[in-house]
């Protein structure tokens, strides 16, 4: 058995890997010359800079696929005692509690909203199809939670709208919980007791180390072979690849899997499967623009302890929120500095991120100035980087595609990648192991 990976971004190099690690033959083709997709980490002067996820949050496979590539010795744990999450309302920063019955005793809320709250428990579960984040929390909580807690958690995980993404493929435990337990609240105090936090890092010389690493291991990667088109006949796969100097078009594979971007597998994948192409042609991407900014300590009269800041759009920020990057990670910058990562843009307001880079930098810090009293006439350091298609929107348009990939895996043609696994590192080395273990074990049907 022979299977084409096409795509060396974390899912790609993670699907890879395990397929390794289990004796299945593979090729894994990418199109640059460097591993690691949206995972980007860069060196300028005294800055280490994150251009893409920013840290990581442990669950068992990361953890396990860390140990395996000898990388615990580069893991960096926050230094702040806390990593409390702020929401900017009415002009200023409060500290999100940490639990349900905390946001009760907190003045966060207004007391009508706080009295929803306590009634969540009483309402009874509905059947809404393709149900919405936001009417989902406006029915159980009320808007006020929409849009100061909904909101701007939405824009920070996904870039999305929650007007427009779907529970069911976002945080379909919620879902689960209502459906279940009837009350969301009350799957919420379950999950305390039943699950430890997830641990939050960082490693030593960037995040972009963890491609790196699993590249190193590999035994089939090919970089810089572009995959123009996909031939299927008589049950197997034939690939036409740019730079093909191994001659691997020649080659026959049993099964292809894509673990590109929507738009790059909607191309790719016209002539070989046009319906599942169409669908993923809908696929729509938010926008975002990564500014790193730096301070000396002495001009910032806010006291940095905790993860960051979200911006609720009914404060009409400019960014969707800040990383108080070095009080999680002191290393990235001079020690007498303090760097922002501030993110602007995500699919609500999109038309921040295409605005020429000297007004987003500019832009950035007066919001910086105001929110956090910096005294500071101009940072002592600013860089931007811009994804025009940072991350996939889980809208209506998404259901089609997971059920067309869905089918397609009867013709041995796979689906890894973050619009089908979730946005984050995590979600993608879980779902790469788990895919990993299924062409597995479909073995004999594929030979």
């Amino acid at each position: 058995m022979r299977v084409a990976i096409i795509g060396a971004g974390i899912s790609g190099l993670a699907l890879a890997y395990y397929l390794q690690k289990l004796g299945v033959r593979y090729d894994l083709f990418e199109s640059e010359p460097q591993v690691g997709g949206v995972i980007k980490s860069v060196q300028q002067g005294a800055y280490q800079l994150e251009l893409g996820p920013h840290s990581l949050q442990l669950n068992e496979e990361l953890q396990e696929l860390l140990q395996e590539l000898k990388l615990e010795d580069e893991v960096i744990r926050p230094a702040t005692k806390t990593q409390d999450r702020y929401i900017r309302k009415d002009g200023e920063y409060y500290c999100l509690p940490s639990s349900p019955r905390r946001l009760l005793l907190d003045s966060f809320f207004h007391w009508r909203t706080k009295l929803k709250i306590t009634q969540e428990y009483k309402l009874p579960p509905q059947e809404v199809p393709e149900e919405t984040i936001s009417n989902f929390f406006k029915r159980r909580f009320g808007q006020e939670v929409v849009d100061y807690l909904v909101q701007p958690m939405v824009a920070g995980i996904y870039g999305g709208d929650p007007d427009k993404l779907l529970l069911e493929k976002t945080f379909p435990a919620l879902k689960e919980m209502e459906r279940t337990h009837g009350s969301v609240l009350k799957g919420l105090d379950l999950l305390q007791n039943d699950k430890p936090s997830k641990t939050l890092i960082s490693l030593l010389k960037g995040l972009q180390s963890l491609p790196e690493a699993i590249a190193s291991k590999l035994v089939s990667l090919h970089v810089d072979h572009k995959v123009e088109m996909i031939h299927r006949a008589k049950g197997k796969y034939l690939l036409s690849i740019q730079h093909d100097v191994e001659g691997l078009a020649d080659e026959e594979f049993d099964a292809v899997v894509i673990a590109l971007p929507a738009h790059a597998a909607a191309e790719l994948l016209d002539y070989t499967t046009p319906g599942l192409a169409a669908a993923l042609h809908n696929v729509s991407y938010a926008p975002l623009t990564v500014v790193h900014t730096a301070y000396r300590k002495h001009a910032i009269g806010f006291p940095l302890d905790g993860f960051g800041a979200m911006h609720p759009r009914k404060e009409q920020p400019f960014s969707c929120g800040t990383v108080w990057s070095s009080a999680l990670f002191p290393r990235i910058c001079p020690d007498d500095e303090v760097l922002f990562s501030s993110f602007v843009g995500g699919s609500q307001s999109s038309e921040f991120s295409h605005l020429p880079a000297a007004e987003i930098l500019l832009r950035v810090h007066e919001e910086l100035t105001q929110n956090y009293d910096i005294s500071a006439n101009l940072p002592v350091f600013q860089h931007l980087h811009r994804w025009p298609a940072a991350l996939p929107q889980a809208d209506m348009f998404i259901t089609d595609v997971h059920q067309l990939a869905q089918m397609m895996e009867e013709d041995h043609l796979y689906s890894c990648t973050n619009w089908v696994a979730g946005p984050s590192i995590p979600d993608c080395v879980r779902y790469a192991k788990h895919l990993a273990q299924k062409i597995f074990s479909q073995r004999p049907s594929l030979q």
